[in-house]
Order: C-alpha cells, then structure tokens, then sequence
C-alpha cells in the first residue's frame, strides 16, 4: 500500500513540475509588454505617414481578422520577402492573431489620432452614409483610415512583424506585412511585404 502510494506521490509531483516548466517556458517565450506592441505600432505609423500633409490617424479600435496568417504558402512567400524573419515570430503573430483584440490610444506619434470602431466605419459605407466623401468630411487631413493585426514577437522580444492595410478611397488602398528590428532601444522597420493595392 505505502509503494502504491509512493508512486501516486512521484506521479503527481512529476506532473507538477511538468506544469510549472511549461508555465516558465510560455513566459519565457512571449515576454514582450503592451509597451513594445505601441513602440511598434508607432514606428510603422511614423515611417508610414507622420508628415506635414497629415494632421490626423484614424485608425479602426480592433486588430484586423481578414487575412490569411494561418495560410502556409501565403507564408511561404512572406517569408522570402521579409527574410531573416523567425519562425518563432512567426508563430507568435498566428497565434496573437487567432482572434481579434481592442486597441488603446497608446500611440507616441507627433500627430494626433482617433480610434474609430467598425460600426463607425460601416455607416460610412452603408448606402446612405456617405462613402469616402463623409469620412473625410467627418476627419479632415487624416491619410484615410488605418488598420492593424496584432505584433508578432521572436522570443527575447527583438524581432515584429504585423500587417498594417490602408484605405484612402474606392481605388486608393494597399495592404503591408512589416517586419521590424530592435536595436539599442529602438524599433526599425526592416522590410515591408505588400499583399494587396487597389
């Protein structure tokens, strides 16, 4: 009976210390704060379109859910162009992005911005709401409006990759995966992948 118990015993501590190293491995994997996904989203936001025309950024209040990120020859290709990208940023950008998430205005860009929410953006483009006209008449001097995935991460934190779509009007548009660098501090856009124009 002892022996019996001893083994449950062994059994369940193994089990334990399985659980807690899994626990310390998934921590150690993704340890990027909220802090670095705004540092992100802010290097694109001003090497994309902080400049004297624009006054303002509309960008959508959830993170994008309309790309392929689960597709494997969509990655194949992303991953020629955006070379030397991880496959642990990679997997981390598909996985952040299995679902969409709200975004704050926790922007540090020299331009103010306005988060908008879907709802906002279809009245826009209902039948009666105006199109491209009333959206510029409602945010004058703004690019047109902004979207984003989640920020995938490596794991020490040193290597993004998002995707950022633009639109600016019926035929005025395009769609970006970026890769990004951190070095001393700071993030760099490396390279940048289009996926989409109009």
């Amino acid at each position: 009976m002892f022996r019996y118990f001893a083994a449950l015993l062994i059994i369940a501590t193994a089990l334990c210390v399985n659980g807690i190293n899994h626990g310390i491995q998934e921590l150690k994997s993704n340890p990027v704060s909220d802090t670095e996904r705004y540092a992100v989203y802010s290097t694109v936001l001003k090497e994309a379109f902080v400049d004297d025309s624009n006054k303002l950024l509309v960008i959508e209040d959830k993170t994008a859910d309309d790309f392929t990120a689960d597709n494997d020859k969509h990655w194949d290709y992303l991953k020629q162009g955006l070379a030397p990208i991880s496959q642990a940023t990679i997997d981390d950008f598909k996985s952040k992005n299995a679902k969409t998430s709200s975004l704050e205005d926790k922007f540090t860009v020299t331009i103010k911005t306005k988060l908008i929410s879907k709802a906002e953006v279809d009245k826009f483009f209902a039948p009666s709401g105006g199109w491209w006209e009333a959206f510029y008449k409602s945010y004058p001097n703004s690019p047109g409006l902004i979207t984003f995935s989640n920020v995938g991460f490596n794991s020490d934190g040193s290597q993004a990759v998002l995707y950022i779509g633009h639109s600016c009007g019926g035929l005025c548009g395009t769609g970006h995966y970026v890769l990004l660098t951190k070095n001393n501090g700071a993030w760099r856009v490396e390279k940048k992948v289009m996926t989409w124009i109009s």
